[in-house]
């Protein structure tokens, strides 16, 4: 770990006292997830941008392909595609299918996905911003732990089109289609237009032995996304994002020997059907302020199964091998933001601040019918709706000195009920906000420093036994206070872009997973512990050596620490490192891309143990994965040749410990596989 630190400290080093004369300049990024739109070195939070160049440099097209190599940011490999996502080692890590309440925020063009975003596609994406600690103001209860924020391309005036093939090992053949334009080309006020369609095939990493097959873990994908640009006045600007995305994924990757071979005899399934559309517009026709309204509607389903003891009938003579799990999912999501923001003409207070004024509403209903085959049938309904006010003042105290406060305050009206006779019908306030300072050092540095506070509704359990424990039917409204500081930096000519941030959060009534057997089946459950800090390091370089070298890294530094007396397990959890929450994560590599076409890109990501679950002690052991890509590149074409886990490194995204074997009373570990070594090719064609 010490190795890994003074390697990134020696780069950073010797960036800072290099030549700068040959460096190039590298292009500021906006965060369009903040309220305002600034730039992301202006922002005063721990913010990762990756833009369209970044994305296809890494040769990312879904967001499980870039995860690995955000600093603390870690996901449960509890579904074909990353669900359940942990920022900072805050986040779910199971298939829960009572109240929807996500700890880390994902919109893609504004859509809430939040919980369900297996539909992170990032063929033909803008940028991928990841914000780091609490959105509260910004976004609200879905954001405790951060926000993952999908910014597809947008529409262009002039005409563009690209194909992109990918073949490669285990089945994989994926195929972009994107074209761009204008109606009338020449108009200046002409609707213009985007399209892009993606395509994704491949058979998995395990095989079925029992069934003798090698796709029942695989992945069929299809992405569709349309958009259109419309300027009816000067004064106005409408955006209109039409997607649909069909995942209808395999899940088999569960075995006894935990290998990537199972001997399952009724493969799981793991699909989402999306269909969504968002409209935004811009109006500046008001003399002291501009108006920006977005509308989304999304209608997502979705259905999760497994074989729950993964092996066929008769592999245990004595045991019954045959528990079957299904949950069928229908989410359909409505909502309405309407942001006023000041211009230069409506500032506040001399003339010294800037101020947004917003209101959020959404409606949300979700149905889920769950079913096993030793006589489960849940039926369950739910519904949700938020409405929120928020607001954010920025005082320029001085042309170096700048203070933002936000604040938001959201209800929160829910109804739940099922054919078990289960009804909940909870009502909560809950509020959040920020306030930060930011410092312009000098023209290349900034630095600043915030306190955020974030919030999570509480909710209740269902599915369990009426003697179940009273504690488990509820459990309380999270909330973290967030303490941050970081500097910022464009050095050597803005070759070189360096930021770092150190946070320490404290959160009340912190909310877990956890599960529990009830009757013949698991039940997952959501619970409070006693005390939970999250505190760490986030910092991240990228320097443009010269006309072909750049080299670039990050590094996370975490340490989690958890009180409490889980109730699935007959041990007190005291002073622990909290589960899914590395205490190292890495990224370090180099690129080089030269005039005459050649492409050379490697890179090295790594990741520490980390406990699975805050119930027992298993954990993953640490890891680093090493990915190579080459190629040629043309002024209309390129190819390249790709290997992801070049030295096949086996770990862990997910594990359990119990018994799954007859006579069920020894407790083993069992963990999921992450992907082993995959190569292949690439082609893209720009006409």
């Amino acid at each position: 770990m010490y190795r890994i630190t003074a390697v990134i400290g020696l780069l950073l080093l010797t960036v800072s006292n290099a030549e700068a004369e040959n460096a190039l300049v590298l292009d500021p990024v906006t965060v369009n997830a903040d309220l305002r739109e600034v730039s992301q070195y202006e922002i005063p939070a721990s913010v990762t941008v990756l833009n369209t160049e970044d994305l296809q440099n890494r040769g990312a097209t879904h967001f499980e392909d870039v995860i690995q190599e955000l600093p603390n940011v870690n996901f449960s490999g509890q579904s074909s595609r990353p669900r359940h996502i942990q920022i900072r080692g805050i986040g779910e890590r199971d298939e829960y299918t009572g109240r929807p309440n996500s700890s880390v925020g994902f919109a893609i063009d504004d859509i809430d996905f939040s919980g369900i975003g297996m539909v992170g596609n990032l063929f033909d994406v803008k940028q991928v911003e990841v914000l780091r600690g609490p959105q509260g103001t910004r976004y609200g209860a879905n954001a405790l732990a951060g926000l993952i924020n999908v910014v597809t391309a947008e529409a262009t005036p002039w005409r563009e089109n690209m194909l992109e093939l990918t073949a490669g090992d285990y089945g994989l053949t994926e195929i972009g289609l994107m074209t761009s334009g204008a109606f009338k080309e020449g108009e200046d006020d002409s609707p213009l237009y985007r399209f892009s369609l993606f395509k994704h095939d491949s058979d998995g990493y395990y095989k079925n032995a029992y069934l003798g097959k090698n796709d029942t873990n695989g992945r069929d994908e299809l992405s569709l996304r349309g958009k259109l640009q419309f300027t009816p006045n000067d004064d106005t600007r409408i955006d209109l994002t039409l997607m649909h995305a069909n995942l209808d994924n395999g899940y088999d990757a569960w075995s006894l020997d935990n290998s990537f071979t199972t001997l399952s005899d009724q493969p799981g399934k793991d699909t989402q059907q999306s269909t969504a559309a968002a409209v935004k517009v811009h109006w500046d026709g008001s003399a002291n302020f501009a108006v920006v309204s977005t509308t989304t509607i999304a209608d997502s389903k979705m259905q999760f199964a497994y074989d729950g003891d993964w092996v066929y009938p008769g592999y245990h003579p004595n045991g019954d091998n045959t528990y079957a799990y299904n949950n069928d999912k229908n989410r359909d999501t409505i909502s309405q933001e309407l942001r006023l923001v000041s211009n230069d003409k409506s500032r506040l207070f001399n003339a010294t601040t800037d101020w947004l004024l917003g209101f959020y509403g959404l409606r949300l209903n979700e149905d889920n019918h769950t079913t096993d085959n030793f006589g489960a049938n849940l039926i369950s309904d739910y519904r949700n709706t938020r409405l929120a006010v928020f607001a954010q003042l920025d005082y320029q105290h001085s042309e170096s000195q700048v203070v933002s406060a936000g604040l938001r305050i959201e209800n929160h009206d829910l109804r739940y009920v099922d054919n078990n006779g289960e009804n909940f019908s909870p009502d909560e306030t809950l509020w959040g906000g920020h306030l930060s300072f930011t410092q312009r050092l000098s023209a290349q540095h900034s630095a600043y420093a915030s306190v955020s506070r974030g919030y999570k509704g509480g909710g209740f359990n269902t599915g369990l036994s009426s003697g179940a424990d009273p504690i488990l039917l509820r459990y309380k409204q999270e909330t973290a206070l967030n303490y941050e500081i970081g500097v910022k930096s464009f050095s050597l000519n803005h070759a070189l872009t360096t930021s770092i941030s150190l946070f320490y959060m404290q959160r009340d009534n912190p909310q877990f997973n956890g599960y529990t057997f009830v009757g013949n089946n698991y039940v997952y459950f959501t619970e409070n512990f006693d005390k939970a800090t999250n505190y760490g390091l986030e910092a991240e370089f990228n320097w443009q050596a010269n006309e072909q070298w750049s080299v670039f890294g990050s590094l996370g530094l975490l340490n989690t620490n958890v009180s409490g007396t889980p109730v699935s397990a007959t041990f007190q959890v005291e002073n622990r490192e909290q589960a899914h929450a590395p205490n190292y994560q890495y990224l370090l590599g180099a690129q080089y891309r030269s005039e005459n076409g050649l492409f050379v890109r490697f890179s090295a990501t790594g990741l520490d143990a980390f406990y699975f679950s805050n119930s027992h002690s298993q954990k993953s052991t640490a890891y680093s994965l090493l990915n190579a890509r080459i190629g040629y590149e043309a002024k209309q074409w390129e190819v390249y040749l790709w290997v992801r886990n070049l030295l096949d490194e086996e770990y862990a995204t997910r594990g359990f410990f119990f018994a799954n074997e007859p006579t069920f009373s020894i407790e083993e570990e069992y963990i999921r596989l992450g992907a082993p070594r995959h190569f292949g090719a690439t082609i893209r064609l720009r006409f």
